[in-house]
């Protein structure tokens, strides 16, 4: 499973777990008992007469006051890209002129982000005189802390510490232990507990070496309750991985076959315009996952004037 589609899974299960712990005074105004997922919303109105499809949007009344009803519509983003804030100002406009209620809109990146939480803008100008501003939150989790998180208590918390600053984490492998015991004991049912322990076994990778330390780690009385979760999460992924490999292989074979060949038209592409490439650069391009990522590089590519304007170099 793509990294954004689980994410996305995540929201749709979470959404006010996520609001609570980064817009506490929105999430208090919103009454979930109406939540509604609008889940498919695709647009073919964009100027390039591409066909796109919002992420996540969900229908809310709020508590009390105005107004009654409203959209949260969020995109999840892996770093910030050009021509990032243009969409999410195509989008509402879309979502607006098709539903015509109020719309919080939102950017989560997973991976990277300028401030953990800021307001991004969208402005157009005409001879010298602004004609409109769109502003819209933004989250990157990359920036925020893990072990704060984590020490918060919650099991959603915890699992998003995944996606978390680790660096001043003196012992990570015990960090992650902390985190899958807090799924562990935290009373949700199995489907949600599965979910949010593949944040944490997808966003937080261990190397050969760390993983053998970490099942020494495991294997402690302390943390059978944890050891079980993670077999019966283990059982479930090798079972869903059969199945969708009898189901899926020849489809998936021929899509990875067409995402490297994008990978490599995108590589030469970037060579010819902007000389050798630095082996990190190329790391980048070659984690590309998704046929969308690929075609908004190889747009970019065009009209860009550096690798740092396409979020290729820092």
């Amino acid at each position: 499973m793509a990294h954004d589609q689980l994410f996305k899974e995540f929201l749709h299960e979470f959404l006010r777990d996520f609001l609570k712990l980064f817009y506490p005074e929105v999430e208090a105004r919103l009454d979930f008992g109406t939540l509604r997922f609008l889940d498919t919303e695709s647009f073919t109105s964009f100027p390039e007469g591409s066909s796109r499809e919002a992420d996540i949007v969900a229908e809310l009344h709020t508590r009390e006051g105005t107004p009654e009803l409203l959209l949260v519509h969020i995109e999840v983003q892996a770093r910030r890209q050009r021509d990032f804030a243009k969409r999410m100002f195509q989008y509402y406009v879309l979502l607006w002129a098709r539903y015509e209620i109020p719309i919080f809109p939102m950017a989560v990146y997973v991976r990277r982000g300028r401030s953990a939480l800021s307001e991004e803008e969208y402005s157009v100008d005409l001879f010298g005189r602004e004609q409109l501003r769109f502003r819209y939150a933004a989250v990157a989790l990359a920036r925020f802390e893990g072990w704060e998180y984590v020490e918060k208590g919650s099991p959603v918390a915890a699992a998003l510490a995944a996606l978390m600053n680790r660096r001043g984490a003196r012992e990570p492998l015990k960090l992650r232990l902390l985190m899958m015991e807090r799924v562990a004991q935290s009373g949700l049912d199995d489907a949600r507990k599965f979910l949010l322990l593949n944040l944490i076994e997808t966003y937080f990778e261990l190397a050969p070496d760390e993983r053998q330390k970490f099942e020494r780690l495991l294997s402690r009385e302390r943390y059978r309750e944890v050891k079980k979760m993670q077999l019966t999460w283990a059982d479930k992924m090798m079972e869903k991985g059969r199945k969708e490999g009898r189901q899926e292989g020849r489809q998936e074979g021929r899509q990875v076959g067409m995402i490297e060949g994008k990978r490599e038209a995108l590589l030469r592409q970037l060579t010819t315009k902007f000389g050798p490439l630095a082996e990190e650069t190329a790391s980048r391009v070659r984690a590309l996952e998704s046929f969308e990522e690929l075609d908004e590089y190889l747009d970019q590519v065009l009209t860009a004037n550096s690798l740092v304007e396409m979020g290729l170099e820092d």
